[in-house]
């Protein structure tokens, strides 16, 4: 590359550049520059010897630019930027398409009006690398490390970042937030989705053989509304349509295999085909597709009617608008948590002090509960501490602390703490527990002096299905052996492992904000981290090793199924409390029936009882409840369907 080329080229840069420095290559001894970024080049200096990459952010939260960097080596660049920039026209989005070098890459880039919060932009390229296979989603994955060589800027075999195009779509023609979203939405409806939410079965909910959902109870015949549904040609929304009939199905008690067989049904075309951009075309689906997209519909329906009843038909009119408002409560709740990182890493005090400070289990429980009104839709939503220790990973103990710190007020004020008790848990029912007042108000603050400056702009607002991602993966390694158990690697390697991302560098002082640690134990975690495989150090920081990698750790560290053994217990538990509930019920119900004579010949000429699903309950010599035998009794399964009829 010439000295004029490459002043032109550092020129574009310094005036694209959101920092004062960019990331130069580095160069080994025999001169050969290497594909590693690692050192900080100031803009206000000459240009590197070797090349460059920009940063895509301006700080270590959002985004300014979008750059999607299709690797050759990956797959047919060329063809996959054909597809994107296909894509960003009929969103009418401008970019710039580069071919990045000799090997054949491309670069497309987006610039943005205003800043977008950098787990949008992460959820965007994880949608995006599931239909261009050419994809490195690495540098749209962290926006704190996040950089790619700007238009002009040498490649290391040789060559330069050539432009098809004129800049000025990427220069002068910033798109707004709001285009991150669209995107998104785009490639969701052309096959792409963000992973599956697991989550602990709600109260009534229970699952079948092959691993579906379902709401317990005799299956039932669909109300007339539901029926008619099904045969009738969809409107112009056919997810609505097939969300309101899945609904009705699993409020009638129908299971996975019952609406499987309804898959050809009118109702049933969002299963079949999906909507693209032209008018009303629609394509059809793969035979994957199809049974992905009815088994998380019917995920969601299930859920849905466990969290809060309908009306049989299927209708929910306000469930836009309550969703809305229960997104926007948790979006506030989570801004100002991670506003306060410094809180929730005080996880050596005693346990009177965390009723006053906090620590990770506190940020779990509340990162749960913020995951339970987002896929409820609802701003108050019913939870046990057994089913929050399943979701979090912790012990029952920790988590009634946790709640006890996130209720407690700051002020007199009762809406001035975390949550809110709703009402009191009355028989089989659980505790009801709701974001503060503070949190849902139009009016709630971004000044903090601990948040970075917003922009100016309106920031684009993250999506149900995002939240419910988001917060999935922020708990899902805390709830596995490997830092769960005793004698496991504990919960500090837990936090940071949960802070390291596979396709993103971290160094210690990110991880340090990221997770309020001292920087001593963040490096003794990552040292057992690294000695397990969960962890690899690289020139520029760390990355999560494979997630494969947690179940062989649990067997070296001999801890594998502490916590499957845990929740089998507290199911015991949870079970017996059923028992008793039930067992009270039938013992208030007035008029019931009682077991009395036999008819002459021995044979019962009607029912003797009428308790209806349950065994009666085991009782002590004083005639109360005997709990420690009720409990052996449903470890050895007394409450199986067998076992019941033949105890009543």
């Amino acid at each position: 590359m010439s000295e004029p080329d490459r002043a032109s080229a550092w020129a574009t840069t310094r005036a694209l550049t959101l920092r004062d420095v960019v990331r130069a290559a580095a160069q080994d001894a025999s001169g050969e520059i290497l594909n590693d970024y690692s050192r900080d080049w100031s803009v206000n200096a000459m240009p590197p010897r070797t090349t460059w990459a920009m940063y895509l952010s301006a700080d270590s939260r959002t985004y300014k630019y979008l750059c999607f960097d299709l690797d050759s080596s990956r797959g047919n660049a060329p063809y996959d930027a054909g597809r994107l920039s296909l894509w960003l026209d009929e969103l009418n989005v401008p970019h710039l398409v580069c071919e990045s070098g000799p090997t054949g890459g491309r670069h497309v880039w987006v610039g943005l009006a205003a800043a977008v919060d950098g787990a949008a932009v992460r959820d965007l390229a994880l949608l995006a690398t599931q239909l261009l296979p050419s994809l490195d989603p690495t540098p749209l994955l962290n926006p704190a490390t996040g950089c790619v060589r700007p238009p002009g800027a040498p490649h290391r075999l040789g060559g330069v970042s050539v432009a098809l195009g004129p800049l000025a779509p990427f220069t002068t023609q910033p798109v707004p937030p709001e285009a991150v979203t669209d995107l998104a939405a785009f490639l969701v409806d052309a096959g792409a989705e963000l992973p599956t939410v697991e989550l602990a079965a709600l109260h009534g909910m229970a699952v079948d053989q092959d691993g579906h959902p379902y709401i317990a109870g005799p299956k039932r015949a669909l109300s007339p509304r539901v029926a008619a549904l099904i045969d009738e040609t969809p409107a112009a929304d056919a997810s609505y349509t097939l969300a309101s009939v899945l609904a009705g199905c699993a409020h009638s008690r129908w299971r996975y295999a019952d609406v499987l067989e309804l898959v050809d049904s009118p109702a049933f075309e969002h299963v079949r085909t999906m909507r693209t951009k032209r008018g009303q075309e629609r394509t059809p689906r793969t035979a994957t597709g199809r049974a992905r997209t009815l088994t998380n519909a019917w995920n969601n329906a299930v859920r849905y009617v466990a969290s809060h009843p309908l009306n049989g038909a299927g209708d929910d009119a306000d469930y836009l608008a309550r969703s809305n408002r229960a997104v926007a409560a948790v979006e506030r709740a989570q801004e100002r948590a991670d506003a306060m990182p410094g809180l929730w890493g005080a996880d050596r005090a005693s346990s009177a002090a965390r009723r006053h400070t906090g620590t990770h289990s506190t940020r779990a429980v509340l990162d749960a509960l913020c995951l339970y009104i987002a896929q409820s839709a609802q701003l108050t939503v019913e939870t046990d501490v057994r089913r929050l220790s399943a979701d979090t990973g912790y012990g029952r103990t920790t988590v009634h602390t946790a709640l006890q710190r996130l209720s407690q007020p700051v002020t007199d004020d009762p809406e001035s703490a975390w949550i809110v008790r709703v009402g009191d848990p009355e028989g089989p029912h659980g505790q009801r527990y709701r974001l503060s007042q503070k949190f849902s108000t139009e009016n709630y603050p971004h000044d903090r002096t601990q948040v970075p400056a917003r922009p100016a702009g309106p920031p684009a607002q993250p999506t149900r299905a995002y939240w419910l991602s988001h917060l999935h993966n922020r708990l899902r390694p805390l709830r596995h052996d490997t830092f769960a158990a005793p004698r496991s690697l504990g919960r500090t390697a837990g936090i940071i492992y949960a802070a390291l991302h596979p396709d993103a560098i971290a160094t210690v002082d990110e991880l340090r904000t990221t997770t309020g640690l001292d920087a001593q134990r963040i490096r003794k975690a990552l040292d057992r981290l690294t000695s397990h495989g969960l962890a690899h150090r690289g020139p520029a920081g760390w990355i999560r090793g494979d997630h494969d990698s947690l179940d062989q750790a649990a067997d070296a560290l001999d801890v594998a199924g502490y916590l499957e053994r845990r929740r089998a217990a507290y199911g015991n538990e949870r079970a017996r409390w059923e028992w008793w509930n039930a067992e009270l019920t039938w013992m208030r119900k007035p008029n019931k029936k009682r077991r009395g004579r036999r008819a002459a010949t021995g044979v019962a000429l009607f029912a003797q009882n009428d308790r209806p699903d349950y065994a009666r309950y085991p009782r002590g010599p004083d005639g109360r409840g005997d709990h420690k035998q009720a409990l052996q009794l449903v470890r050895a399964g007394i409450l199986s369907p067998a076992a019941t009829l033949d105890a009543a």
